[in-house]
């Protein structure tokens, strides 16, 4: 056990530029494609994987100090300090029900694919941290192992059967044709950004205002294209921060490139997963007649979308004046306020592209982001001492508002 547990682990720390291109060219040669199709796939998503990543860096390293400024400008004072889902998920591979867990995710995936119950094969393993720290919780706080696992098979069963479910959106919104997103902190959202959509066609005035990509790009014109949009809203956060001038301008542009470049780098990804996803739907079809199999990715490719990058953006400031004016809140949002725009995707989504409606269910999400994270702020400050993460100082309790957004776990 603890031989393949190292051997995953190893994989894992090398980083998803490195993981994916080795478990997409296995893939490659399961569904058989001969090993130089497989490995051009594969070395092609790694390099779409780099871009992205690069490109989401270069965002938050500009918006970092932005969100800096704004707690300390404005004096935000809270008790549960947001320690970022970087250390949360580090959280979660350093406890001992990690190995037990990972098994349990993979045969639940592969269970359920063979008995027909979802059509989502999910290769992104870095993103099992989601159901492994509530795992974890569970165990710390019950010390009982089967109520741990047991709580990653329900957890993930529901988010394959959410990636199946939303996996049409996907393809007709974001254009990932055969991908789809078993990421709990974001298609998690799809139960409550569906029916706000449903609601929101309902009301009358509310209905009729529909702010898509193209009506916007034609009121505006072409400040409504994704770089003046990603100019306004860069520029117009570090101002509010009362950033300095020269700090202003680097900020804006620099959000500008992102909304420009983070499509493309998507679109890279995408060729490399072409190969794999068509020998995909042959094997099975072969095997299987007349079924379907999604490969299931990182959301992060949800990101690609200016207007999800968008409402993530402008949720940084909406989540600091709510968590100063929630009643019971306690969580100050810090290291997380930079993945928001991960926890935004079907805020957008249900509504085919509205940005107003995004906006509206951004909001909603937020609010229940920081209940989430403040009622596991205990229960994190204790798995932190426990695998002996070191509390910044002056820090009573610590949380992570990406394991707040993993609100039905």
């Amino acid at each position: 056990m603890d031989v393949i547990f190292d051997f995953f682990q190893y994989i894992i720390n090398l980083g998803v530029s490195v993981m994916m291109p080795l478990i997409i060219t296995i893939l490659g040669l399961i569904f058989g494609n001969k090993f130089s199709a497989s490995f051009k796939s594969g070395l092609t998503v790694g390099i779409g994987f780099v871009g992205l990543n690069a490109i989401a860096s270069l965002m938050m390293n500009a918006i970092s100090p932005v969100t800096q400024a704004l707690v300390e400008e404005y004096n935000f004072k809270l008790t549960a300090t947001d320690i970022g889902w970087g250390v949360g998920s580090s959280l979660a591979w350093g406890t001992e029900v990690v190995p037990f867990v990972f098994i349990t995710i993979i045969a639940t995936n592969v269970i359920m694919i063979a008995l027909k119950w979802t059509k989502t094969m999910d290769v992104d393993i870095w993103n099992f941290w989601q159901p492994m720290v509530i795992a974890s919780a569970l165990y710390l706080t019950t010390n009982n192992m089967f109520i741990a696992l047991l709580s990653a098979v329900v957890n993930m069963a529901i988010i394959f059967k959410v990636a199946d479910w939303t996996q049409k959106d996907l393809d007709e919104v974001l254009g990932l044709e055969g991908i789809s997103f078993p990421q709990i902190q974001s298609s998690g959202w799809a139960f409550i950004g569906y029916p706000l959509n449903w609601l929101m066609d309902r009301i009358p005035g509310v209905k009729n205002i529909s702010w898509t990509p193209e009506k916007v790009q034609n009121r505006l014109g072409i400040f409504g294209e994704p770089m003046l949009m990603g100019l306004f809203v860069g520029g117009l956060l570090a101002a509010v921060a009362k950033m300095p001038l020269n700090i202003i301008l680097q900020t804006a542009v620099t959000i500008a490139a992102s909304l420009v470049l983070m499509p493309k780098m998507v679109a890279l990804l995408m060729d490399g997963l072409t190969l794999i996803s068509e020998s995909a739907q042959e094997w099975m079809q072969k095997r299987f007649p007349g079924r379907e199999l999604y490969i299931g990715l990182d959301s992060a490719l949800g990101i690609g979308h200016p207007y999800v990058l968008t409402t993530g953006l402008l949720m940084i400031p909406f989540a600091l004046i709510l968590a100063f004016i929630l009643p019971g809140n306690k969580v100050l949002p810090l290291a997380d306020l930079t993945a928001l725009p991960y926890f935004m995707v079907f805020a957008i989504l249900p509504s085919k592209g509205n940005l107003f409606r995004g906006l509206v269910s951004g909001i909603v999400f937020t609010t229940i982001i920081l209940y989430c994270s403040s009622y596991a702020a205990p229960i994190i400050t204790q798995l932190a001492v426990q695998v002996g993460y070191q509390l910044p100082e002056g820090t009573n309790e610590v949380t992570s508002l990406a394991v707040g957004s993993q609100w039905y776990t």
